[in-house]
């Protein structure tokens, strides 16, 4: 870079008594093709005017004239910022010469007998002093930056934290109060974890650990913040990524509440909707809703009412006294809050009871939500003023079928089955009965057989892909398959009413083979890069299905390894043989495979060990609280670590929430499924021409 290229000419300053000397320099620069604009000052006294006026960016001195006292020139050069590089021209240039020269405060010694070092170490200089004012101009730049950014931090009605390294390094007013804080110096230099309690930890941590790798989304976490005064409080956090003084950090915000918009009459009827004490719906308004969500039928899995009372309430009652008891149920419903999932439904049905509607993957992962609810209930101490007690709670339980059963129907059952439970000592969740005679009559295979027959005869069926994320790499298009019959008035129908009749009458085999094929399809037309297929216990015993399958990938000419097949840990458990020959013939034809359900048998860690796989997906009964139960983390990464061992990569089923997500993040699971992820999008393949006659 030649920085002298300067259309109007640099400014020099020449400090000698000699016109020959400047015009010396003019012409060593200008042989060079340099512009220049020299001015010389023939005595020391005038320099320091010289040099406001001109504005140079290099002073040359020739210092061999006599009487030339460089120490009365320093201080009119050195005080400028960034200070002005001064030459020292002398006829003989020496070490020496040079070592007294940058003592005085010169940058180098120079020559005119020299003519090609003099260019170079003036264009150094200048270059070097450019360099130095844009550094300075970039770093007054962010240092106004940050002064901004702090001053519109303190402004913030939002909360807002700094975090690098699990260490809090700034804080705004807003955050300072809302921990109940003095000064931001009782927070700088601290633990950011300290500031929450025990349970929450785990999820906060994985959510900045993502955040950091930017891998986390628009997600907020609901956690509970912990301030000085021990006192605890709800909280919704947001994540950013930021950079604090060039190294990467965390920015925690807490969203401002916001006011309440909208005409008056609105505002009256919502807050009439709402218990004051809980926040949960009045019982007139949670049967409205319920109502209305019970006109759409569920989009995946399964729906459940569920029955909450807390036991011996009448001895709680004598703990906390008359007037702690309304203090209690605000506690209790804190705790219920803090594990319900956003499309819930939850209302207080009337003194210690609430009902809740839910909507999980199946009935196993309802009841594990139910036992988590159990478990945190019995487990904390529950405090009211200064008065202290513990809680038992009964949980009661029925499905909700697509059958028309009102709703006041679907009330008395989960009632009952709570009062069943209360009645053999309570601390319990109990399903009630009626729930397995009510799948017996829907799944009548006097009924149901004749209507797969043709609905597979008709191609009524229809796939979903429900997308996989990764949370440890960039990947795109990689599906679980989910399959819906449709009937004969166009609705679809989920796999739990027609699949347990198809698999008795023997047709499940058909089934498979109707979604393999139409998989297939979709691989040809969309070309995802990894798509997941079930198969049935029948077609893992099925030796002519490789044989087939292979007939089927060269006609449509798909690459093998887009297609993933998948078999439940209880069918590989109970057919292990057959599914390991399988999983090997599969392989030799380039498919992947994969076990699904993974820990609900009694050695999950063994089974990954005897099956040649690629994949394992942990069961999602194992997700539900997995951010607040420490032996469900632990188990899952024992399993993540068995299969990472193997070479084996494991997917999490039916990740509902961020919470979740953020606590695999942490326990290193590779990718995650589930409504979190399907709100992102779900690609409906209706297999337009695809037709399967396969009997086999």
């Amino acid at each position: 870079m030649r920085v002298l290229r300067d259309a109007v000419g640099v400014p020099l300053i020449v400090v000698s008594r000699h016109d020959d000397n400047l015009a010396a320099i003019n012409t060593v620069l200008r042989e060079a093709g340099h512009a220049v604009h020299c001015t010389r000052v023939d005595e020391p006294a005038a320099l320091e005017e010289a040099v406001a006026e001109q504005q140079p960016e290099l002073v040359l001195i020739f210092a061999d004239e006599p009487d030339l006292d460089l120490t009365g020139l320093s201080g009119a050069i050195f005080r400028r910022n960034p200070p002005i590089p001064v030459i020292i021209v002398r006829q003989q240039v020496s070490e020496r010469a040079i070592a007294e020269a940058i003592a005085a405060g010169a940058r180098d010694v120079v020559s005119l007998a020299f003519r090609g070092r003099l260019q170079a170490v003036v264009e150094r200089e200048l270059r070097a002093r450019r360099l130095q004012s844009a550094l300075d101009g970039v770093l007054s730049s962010a240092s106004q930056y940050q002064q901004e950014l702090r001053n519109l931090m303190q402004g913030a009605t939002e909360a807002i934290a700094d975090v690098q390294e699990g260490i809090v390094i700034a804080a705004n007013p807003a955050w300072l109060g809302l921990f109940g804080l003095d000064a931001e110096q009782d927070l700088l230099g601290q633990p950011f974890m300290d500031q929450f309690g025990d349970k929450d930890l785990p999820s906060i941590k994985g959510a900045m650990q993502a955040c950091l790798k930017g891998k986390w989304t628009n997600a907020s976490l609901q956690v509970t913040g912990q301030r000085r005064d021990g006192s605890m409080l709800g909280l919704e956090l947001r994540l950013e990524q930021v950079s604090v003084d060039g190294e990467a950090a965390v920015r925690v915000i807490v969203p401002a509440e916001r006011p309440a918009t909208g005409p008056a009459e609105d505002l009256v009827e919502q807050a009439l909707c709402k218990d004051p004490s809980t926040g949960f719906l009045l019982r007139h308004h949670f049967l409205e809703q319920v109502e209305d969500r019970l006109r759409s039928p569920v989009a995946a899995g399964v729906r459940a009412m569920a029955y909450f009372r807390p036991d011996h309430f009448s001895r709680v009652h004598r703990d906390v006294g008359l007037l702690g008891t309304e203090a209690l149920i605000m506690r209790l419903a804190e705790q219920l809050r803090e594990m319900l999932q956003p499309n819930d439904i939850c209302g207080r049905f009337g003194g210690t009871i609430f009902a809740m509607l839910l909507e999980r993957g199946t009935m196993t992962d309802i009841e594990a939500w139910a036992e988590q609810v159990r478990k945190a209930v019995a487990g904390r101490v529950f405090e009211v003023d200064r008065q202290s007690t513990s809680l038992t709670c009964t949980v009661g339980l029925t499905e909700i079928g697509s059958e028309s059963t009102s709703l006041a129907e679907i009330l008395t059952v989960a009632e009952k089955a709570c009062r069943s439970g209360r009645d053999a000592g309570g601390n319990r969740i109990e399903l009630c009965d009626s729930t397995s005679a009510t799948q017996k009559v829907r799944l009548s295979d006097a009924t149901w057989v004749p209507r797969i027959r043709a609905a597979l005869m008709q191609n009524r069926f229809r796939l979903l892909h429900q997308p996989i994320a990764s949370l440890t790499e960039e990947v795109q298009g990689m599906f679980d398959t989910l399959v819906r019959m449709v009937d004969e008035d166009g609705n679809q129908v989920l796999p739990g009413e027609f699949v347990p009749p198809a698999e008795r009458a023997g047709l499940i085999k058909n089934v498979d083979r109707w979604v393999i094929g139409a998989s297939l399809s979709f691989c040809a037309t969309r070309q995802p890069t990894l798509v997941f297929v079930r198969l049935s216990r029948d077609s893992v015993l099925d030796e002519t299905l490789p044989d087939w399958l292979l007939a089927r990938l060269q006609s449509l000419k798909v690459p093998a390894q887009r297609l993933c097949f998948q078999v439940s840990e209880e069918v590989a458990g109970a057919h292990l043989k057959q599914t390991r020959d399988l999983s090997t013939r599969l392989a030799a034809g380039g498919f992947l495979f994969a076990v699904d359900h993974i820990g609900t048998g009694r050695d999950s860690a063994q089974l990954l060990h005897h099956i040649p796989m690629q994949f394992m997906k942990i069961d999602g009964s194992l997700m539900q609280g997995l951010n607040r139960d420490p032996d469900q983390q632990r188990r899952v990464t024992q399993l993540s670590q068995v299969a990472k061992k193997l070479g084996i990569r494991t997917v999490a089923e039916r990740v509902e929430d961020a919470k979740t997500m953020a606590v695999l993040w942490q326990l290193g699971i590779a990718y995650f499924q589930g409504n979190f992820v399907q709100t992102r999008g779900v690609v409906l393949e209706s297999a337009p021409g695809h037709e399967n006659r396969a009997t086999g």
